[in-house]
């Protein structure tokens, strides 16, 4: 369980101003996607955080020329910053999948908003009783 959104400040600090854009634009998009809820915060809070670190390792890889390998004493490996970069993707991805924000993620959540709005057949049959 995640901290609340208010507790979950204090741990991550201030945000900047590109989170913040970030925080502002998921939000807007669970909005309009009809997904949003408060208790989603702390996780909008902390993709907002991966996407703004991803964007800034990606700029840092830019300039780096795009080296993707460096030399080791035996031979050639991949650069850290890919490997940082690969991980932040999934990260990315798993955190806007799971806040609704992926076909696949929303696909998700209508399944089980679909299942909470179905009644169940015992309490339909009791009602039914009832007249």
């Amino acid at each position: 369980m995640l901290p609340s959104p208010g507790r979950f400040s204090k741990f991550c600090g201030r945000k900047s101003s590109v989170a913040k854009n970030y925080t502002l634009a998921l939000r807007k998009s669970m909005k309009q996607l009809g997904t949003y809820r408060p208790e989603y915060e702390s996780a909008i809070a902390i993709a907002a955080q991966l996407m703004e670190q991803y964007d800034t390792l990606t700029r840092a890889f830019e300039e780096s020329g795009w080296a993707y390998e460096t030399s080791t004493a035996t031979g050639t490996k991949k650069a850290p910053i890919v490997t940082t970069l690969e991980s932040l993707r999934k990260d990315v991805l798993a955190y806007l999948s799971a806040l609704g924000l992926t076909p696949a993620g929303a696909k998700k959540l209508d399944a089980v908003a679909a299942a909470k709005a179905q009644e169940d057949p015992l309490i339909a049959a009791l009602k039914n009783l009832g007249g």
